[in-house]
């Protein structure tokens, strides 16, 4: 091993040296020469049977010879020993092994602050938690924090046999329980088992696809009103749609007055169209008492309410209690036009809603500046099926770039005017390019025309606040634009490595099963991948929904 000398150039002293004792007849094990910093003197370090068999050998006569001609204070070779003597460049320590019988002390990781452990254990999953919890009495301390172990669900096996829940509920970890997806157990629950969940005040808990029928109403309250975030899933199907319609509504009417509910979503699936409407089958809540909830609302911070039927008092409380919410979900609920109008009003005025979402709402005839200044109130904001005029989501655009706007996510899908056409189509292209680089996220359904695709890469090639396109849990392929051949290789690479995270799917989209990207893109993005970027993740989504 040769280091830290002079020489390094083609057939200088090392590259000599080298040479000298490769041509050594007798086996060196340990062997370095080098060049010490401080005394400026040449070195060579050695076990004592290399010493011995290197000092004997011509080699070593030479050696001396050269480095006595090439360095330049002309110092003799110096040996030494790596047992006995103490060197500046090699300081070799004893390894120490550790017998089986041998316990290693964790006094020293029990001494760290606990702020660091609770860092360090935040990055484990709940299945390493609970060997920490064996380590030692701090360790096991700091690993028992509630906030540690937030998404921690029941094990599957216990919804697959009633014996391994009863089991599960005895041990010390059940007590670790903050969420449960109470769905798809493979046997009926009953009011014992349920009763087991109540008392661990649970952080979340989800009901969907499971039968209830043997569990009281009184008791699901309970247990729904211990949680602070409830989501409950009800499909309209007479085999699947468990918990059913009629048990959700029992339990929302028996959650309690002093519950901890902070985040409540009630969604309603159902795909059978109303023939004397038009409109999707709806969930009727308008037999729930007013008062009641009123004083189920008044607490929450955040709500969601899909594809329900609500009365003319109940729409007017629960917009009565926006003001008091970060964040609201309204979708396919009937409104009329003052209905409307009045949700607006309410969101243009309050201060504490961070985050709305709308489907199946109309509009388009909100005045348009009333719409631009409400919406831009907003940071996230999800429109869905909406009737909107290109004037309004221009002027929605123009407060975004204005920098008034406190807007950081929009998602736009299935905008439609009353003749069915696609708006975003009619939108400046320049507005628009300008607008969604002022955002961090933007999601489009559809394809967008050539002019509003070039501007878009062109701007963001200058610099943008995107991170991605689309949403983080749904991005835009970007190879999927079909006019995307049209942007110059070299601006699209530079605009694409200005976000955090890409997603390409060459032609396996399912319903985009084509990539259009041309081949002198795809080698400028890389070329500039490989210089300067600020991508952290690339994506591919093949036919079955998998990101790879």
């Amino acid at each position: 091993m040769l280091e830290n000398s002079e020489g390094h150039e083609e057939g200088g002293w090392q590259a000599k040296v080298k040479d000298l004792v490769e041509q050594i007849q007798e086996p060196t094990r340990f062997l370095c020469v080098y060049l010490d910093p401080k005394t400026k003197q040449v070195k060579l370090v050695a076990d004592s049977e290399s010493q011995k068999n290197f000092s004997e050998s011509e080699a070593f006569s030479e050696l001396k010879e050269i480095l006595t001609r090439t360095n330049k204070k002309k110092t003799n070779l110096q040996v030494y020993n790596h047992l006995h003597d103490s060197l500046s460049c090699h300081q070799i320590k004893p390894v120490q092994f550790h017998q089986p019988d041998q316990v290693v002390s964790h006094d020293g990781y029990d001494k760290l602050p606990v702020e660091i452990l609770r860092i360090i254990f935040g990055f484990l999953k709940p299945t390493d938690l609970r060997n920490i919890l064996l380590v030692s009495q701090t360790w096991k301390s700091v690993a028992e924090e509630p906030v540690l172990w937030t998404g921690f669900d029941l094990p599957d096996v216990c919804r697959r046999h009633v014996q391994a829940l009863m089991m599960f509920s005895n041990l010390s970890l059940f007590s670790k329980l903050q969420h449960l997806a109470l769905s798809e157990f493979f046997f009926k629950l009953k009011d014992e088992h349920v009763e087991l969940f109540c008392d661990l005040g649970l952080s979340s808990i989800e009901i969907s696809n499971i039968d209830l029928s043997e569990v009281s109403d009184q008791l699901l309250g309970r247990l729904v009103s211990g949680c602070k975030e409830c989501v409950i899933k009800v499909l309209q199907d007479k085999h699947w749609g468990r918990p059913g319609v009629n048990k959700a509504i029992s339990i929302i009417s028996e959650i309690q007055d002093n519950s901890n509910l902070k985040s409540l979503e009630l969604i309603h699936y159902d795909n059978l169209i109303m023939m004397a409407t038009g409109e999707k089958r709806k969930m009727s809540l308008t037999y729930i008492p007013s008062d009641f909830l009123t004083r189920l609302f008044k607490k929450l911070d955040s709500l969601a309410l899909e594809n329900l039927l609500l009365s003319s008092d109940q729409l007017v409380l629960i917009f009565d209690h926006i003001a008091n919410l970060s964040r609201f979900s309204f979708r396919g609920i009937h409104l009329n036009a003052t209905q409307t109008t009045h949700l607006i009003n309410i969101v243009g005025k309050t201060s504490q809603l961070k985050s709305l979402s709308l489907s199946e709402v109309n509009l388009d005839e909100i005045p348009v500046m009333d719409l631009a200044k409400a919406i831009n109130k907003m940071e996230t904001v999800d429109f869905e099926d909406v009737l909107m005029e290109a004037n309004q989501i221009k002027e929605i655009l123009l407060e975004i770039i204005s920098g008034d706007s406190k807007m950081k996510n929009l998602s736009m899908t299935g905008i439609k005017n009353g003749i069915n056409e696609d708006n975003l189509f009619d939108i400046d292209a320049v507005v628009f390019a300008n607008a969604v680089n002022k955002l961090e996220s933007i999601y489009f359904d559809g394809d967008l025309p050539e002019t509003m695709i070039k501007e878009m890469f062109q701007v963001m090639s200058l610099g943008t606040n995107l991170k991605t396109l689309g949403t983080p849990s749904n991005q835009i392929a970007v190879d999927t634009f079909y006019h995307i051949t049209e942007v110059d290789p070299q601006v699209l690479a530079t605009a694409l490595n200005n976000l955090q995270s890409v997603r390409f799917d060459f032609g396996g989209d399912q319903e985009v099963n084509e990539c259009f990207l041309s081949v002198a893109q795809m080698q400028a993005f890389f070329k500039q991948l490989s210089l300067k970027t600020k991508v952290k993740t690339i994506l591919r989504k093949d036919f079955y929904d998998f990101v790879v």
